[in-house]
């Protein structure tokens, strides 16, 4: 488990430590250049308190990103409160992901964490209609259907995967950039322009 049910103070400190320092190897050196051991020695914690925190080094990404995903439903919460259509609400959640991502990983980290996620089939999470991030996409998609702001949707299914699909390419193709523009700046033509194809 990811979450911090039933830990205390001092044990989330610990978690959150350990999490911080392993990101940071990792955006330097790379995932695969990394043991737990080499985590355990930086972070100055022991190798039973790691496993007792993180059931694997892959866990640490998945905890990173389910704390994105609770960030998302806050985010969610404003953003209803500012557009009353589902089709407005869309591109400023997608967005402000974008936003997100970038302030809260980087782009050095989202390589590390995109080239991880194509080696090692852990990381399954990233892709999970479980995760919260894609329940506010469905939410969204539920919505416009309701209030009529998105009216070409033959297949909410398959619309859902064209903005999942938008989401991850345009972190991936901005990732692979090696130029100053920035996540919202990449990605806010291609969200705008699928946008107004489904109004």
């Amino acid at each position: 488990m990811y979450t911090t049910d039933n830990k205390t103070e001092s044990g989330i400190q610990k978690q959150q430590h350990i999490m911080t320092v392993a990101l940071a190897l990792f955006e330097k050196y790379g995932y695969d250049k990394i043991s737990v051991d080499r985590i355990v020695k930086e972070s100055k914690t022991s190798k039973g308190s790691f496993y007792q925190h993180f059931p694997s080094k892959s866990s640490i990404f998945m905890m990173r990103f389910m704390e994105m995903d609770e960030s998302y439903v806050n985010i969610y919460s404003q953003i209803r409160l500012e557009h009353h259509l589902a089709i407005d609400r869309l591109e400023a959640f997608c967005l402000s992901v974008y936003a997100s991502i970038e302030k809260e990983m980087g782009k050095e980290l989202m390589r590390v964490i995109y080239s991880a996620a194509i080696i090692d089939q852990k990381h399954t999470f990233f892709t999970s209609e479980d995760r919260k991030l894609f329940k506010i996409i469905l939410e969204i998609i539920e919505d416009g259907n309701k209030d009529g702001s998105l009216k070409k949707i033959d297949s909410k299914k398959q619309f859902f995967q064209v903005i999942i699909q938008t989401l991850l390419g345009t972190i991936y193709y901005w990732g692979l950039n090696y130029d100053n523009q920035s996540l919202v700046e990449t990605g806010t033509p291609l969200i705008q322009n699928v946008v107004k194809a489904y109004k």
